[in-house]
């Protein structure tokens, strides 16, 4: 294990030297990989070093590990109930992306207790790993979903710092590509001393991988209890009224979209207009990058884009002209998703008519709104699963079966928010999850002591 970490410095130097004109290409284009270069070498800014020396001495540091907005969401309510569990707790929580990063940053900087600390998670060099730890000098590590890297793991290990999988996830598709370094992967789980997992399915992989059958637990996904399960949503309204909609609109909103949705989206929109003259779509891309592509497309179809950042919410609750059928509305802004499909008449799961693995359904769901998704949803499969089972979303294959699916919404109202109210109470039978990992954690946090 000693040499392990020069062994794969070497292997990472070596990939980013090959990779470095790509990376470059897409920093100067996108803006990705410039931002918080000293956080991805490990270091920790001033601010964020000076809460943790004005802590007592004796609190437990968990660190939690989330790598975008989605993991980050699923754990808010789990980081709560831990806070009361432990009272003398302090949570980091670390994010990979610059999307996960600033909205951390969003989320918990209104805390006035200071409790709970937002970090940048470092490149897996071996300085960049042990820099990291030798200040924050966590207690205890929690990785949500799947996000292990091996000078990460190993130098917990030397430090003897318990690491956690919660709300583990394994596609087929990751399990073949994690079949091919697999004494590493063991290496990496043997490391690991308690796996919560998803489904049957999802344990049979991680075993097959070198998991201890005794370290793994099935418990649900966390993103169940994480969804708002309400009607409406604080400052929907507001929106609603910014975006210029009206009582007589139907909105359709692609949500999360990956390159290449936006054109299915839009023919299938111009398709039904001339029928269906009050249906309005909005586009919510997945990245802050594909928005460019997003209004270029709506462009050359001689349409209009409305950009949400265009149309902030009016302090005196101020109306904006009507929406009209030539404007699409895109959502350019950072943590709106749900308020938008809280004024929904009906929803797409994006990046899933493309090979990207699907994006969230379940707050869809948990907001009782018709929705539907294409094949592509293997990062989702339990609640996939579990909606098509119960005829409470549907799959789509064809651009026809698309326009299909929203006009028979739009025909049929009642239908379409049975289907909703449907889904709904699905997932409502999944929830628990949270308060099962919290207690496990705290109680593995109450048997750890700070020297």
């Amino acid at each position: 294990m000693l040499s392990m970490p020069w062994f794969l410095d070497i292997i990472y130097a070596l990939g980013l030297f090959l990779y470095s004109p790509i990376l470059l290409v897409i920093s100067l284009f996108t803006g990705k990989y410039r931002r918080d270069l000293g956080g991805r070498m490990g270091r920790i800014s001033p601010e964020t070093l000076a809460v943790l020396v004005q802590q007592p001495a004796g609190n437990r540091r968990l660190l939690i590990h989330c790598v975008s907005v989605g993991e980050l969401r699923s754990v808010t309510t789990l980081v709560e109930q831990l806070l009361n569990l432990v009272p003398d707790l302090t949570v980091i929580v670390s994010n990979t992306t610059d999307t996960g990063a600033q909205q951390a940053k969003t989320l918990y900087a209104s805390r006035s207790d200071s409790r709970v600390l937002a970090v940048r998670y470092p490149l897996d060099f071996s300085s960049f790993v042990n820099r990291f730890f030798d200040t924050l000098k966590p207690d205890m590590i929690v990785l949500v979903e799947l996000e292990t890297w091996p000078n990460f793991l190993f130098a917990a290990a030397r430090r003897r710092i318990p690491v956690w999988i919660v709300n583990g996830r394994m596609t087929e598709k990751s399990y073949r590509r994690y079949r091919l370094i697999r004494p590493l992967m063991a290496a990496m789980l043997g490391q690991i001393e308690s796996i919560g997992l998803q489904t049957e399915t999802i344990v049979r992989r991680f075993v097959a991988l070198g998991a201890k059958s005794e370290n793994v637990v099935i418990i649900p996904s966390l993103k169940y209890d994480a969804a708002d399960f309400v009607d409406h949503l604080s400052g929907s309204e507001a929106m609603y009224t910014a975006l210029g909609l009206t009582e007589e609109h139907q909105l359709f909103v692609g949500g999360s979209i990956g390159p290449g949705e936006e054109e299915r989206l839009l023919s299938a929109y111009q398709e039904l207009q001339e029928q269906w003259p009050t249906l309005r779509l909005a586009l919510a891309p997945r990245k802050p990058e594909v928005v460019r592509r997003v209004i270029k497309a709506i462009k050359n179809r001689n349409l209009v884009p409305v950009l949400r950042t265009q149309c902030p919410d009016d302090p005196n609750g101020k109306p904006r002209s009507a929406l009209e059928s030539n404007e699409i509305v895109v959502l350019d802004t950072m943590g709106e998703l749900r308020k938008l499909y809280s004024i929904a008449y009906a929803v797409f799961s994006g990046r899933s008519l493309i090979n990207k693995g699907g994006s969230d359904m379940i707050e869809v769901a948990a907001l009782a709104k018709p929705c539907c998704f294409g094949p592509y949803t293997y990062n989702f499969s339990e609640p996939v699963e579990l909606l098509l089972s119960k005829n409470a979303a549907t799959c789509i294959f064809k651009q026809q079966q698309l326009v299909g699916r929203i006009q028979a919404w739009l025909a049929a109202p009642d239908r379409a928010a049975a289907m909703g109210r449907r889904a709904r109470e699905v997932l409502k039978t999944q929830r628990g999850a949270t308060q099962r990992y919290a207690r496990r954690v705290a109680e593995r946090l109450q048997q750890i002591s700070r020297d």
